[in-house]
């Protein structure tokens, strides 16, 4: 005779209640948390700064609050996002106010100004902190000159037919006053060319100033031209031209014409004459020192096209017939 076997386990009818049964309450917490999360609740969040009108002429010299705490009333879906994702807010600077050397904003005066940024269902109660300081400088511009520091080594028999241009030779450099007013001269990084022999062309940059980060700069970088060609050496004869000398004095110089050697670029030679120069020679030195026997030669011009110029003799003998 076979014994009965015992039922084991749940029956599939239980079964089915106990998941009936978790269905419904999972759904029934669903639509519980979605009823409590479209109520409106006050908390709070951290909001992320902008800073915005800052006066033209005014500088931030310390580094502000980068973000701020609020008090918010919104529907729970939102207050959820403001904890969960990040936030950020505009300030104005536009009403600071100075309390001896330092400026304060009271982000509770903009309340209206931050909730219109935010969606219709958020409101910004209060800001946490009620008062942030600045440290603002007087913000000023002023142009100083850019320093040349390249070096140049030629091929032999080339040379530069006039001054290297640097553009802009001059550039305007913003910010606070006290950094500002050492400052007189901005420097090129150095630059070293070997063995040249044809037109120069190449951008050099500028030397930071110390507090870069509060000082800006109209320019960083700048050009450099110069034109480059084979040197040759010419001549010519003018003559002797006394100035200052009074009316009623005689003077016979030795020699009365005086030889011009100069250097110029090949390509420039033939644009060079005795109209490309100005040689004098001082009666004043006399009148100084009335022992000298002889006058220096004074270049009162010269061709920019003229790289070096030598006067022979390199003084004259003068006799004085009164």
């Amino acid at each position: 005779m076979k014994s009965k076997s015992k039922p084991s386990g749940f029956s599939n009818a239980t079964k089915r209640k106990v998941k009936e049964f978790t269905i419904f309450l999972v759904l029934t917490s669903i639509i519980w948390l979605l009823m409590e999360l479209s109520k409106t609740y006050t908390s709070t969040a951290v909001f992320k700064v902008n800073y915005k009108n800052l006066p033209a002429n005014k500088l931030i010299q310390n580094k502000p609050v980068e973000a701020v705490e609020v008090a918010l009333k919104a529907p729970g879906f939102s207050l959820l996002r403001y904890k969960v994702w990040n936030n950020t807010v505009n300030l104005s600077l536009s009403n600071m106010r100075k309390i001896k050397a330092k400026y304060i904003l009271l982000p509770n005066l903009q309340l209206a100004y931050i909730n219109s940024q935010l969606p219709n269902e958020t409101e910004v109660i209060r800001v946490l902190k009620d008062t942030i300081s600045f440290d603002l400088g007087v913000n000023i511009t002023k142009k100083v000159v850019v320093i040349s520091s390249i070096k140049l080594n030629f091929k032999l028999g080339f040379g530069l037919t006039k001054s290297l241009k640097i553009s802009p030779d001059s550039i305007l450099i913003t910010g606070p006053k006290k950094y500002i007013d050492s400052i007189n001269e901005i420097e090129m990084i150095p630059i070293k060319l070997n063995n040249i022999n044809s037109n120069i062309s190449l951008t050099a940059n500028l030397k930071l100033p110390l507090n870069t980060e509060h000082i800006l700069m109209s320019t960083k970088k700048v050009k450099i031209t110069g034109e480059v060609d084979k040197f040759t050496e010419g001549s010519f004869t003018i003559p002797v031209t006394i100035i200052n000398k009074p009316k009623n004095v005689v003077i016979n110089t030795l020699p009365n014409v005086v030889k011009v050697v100069f250097q110029t670029g090949l390509t420039n030679y033939s644009k060079i004459n005795d109209k490309s120069v100005l040689v004098v020679y001082d009666y004043n030195q006399y009148k100084k020192d009335t022992l000298i026997q002889f006058l220096t030669p004074i270049i009162k011009q010269k061709s920019d096209l003229i790289t070096s110029l030598k006067i022979n003799p390199s003084q004259i003998e003068f006799f004085i017939q009164k």
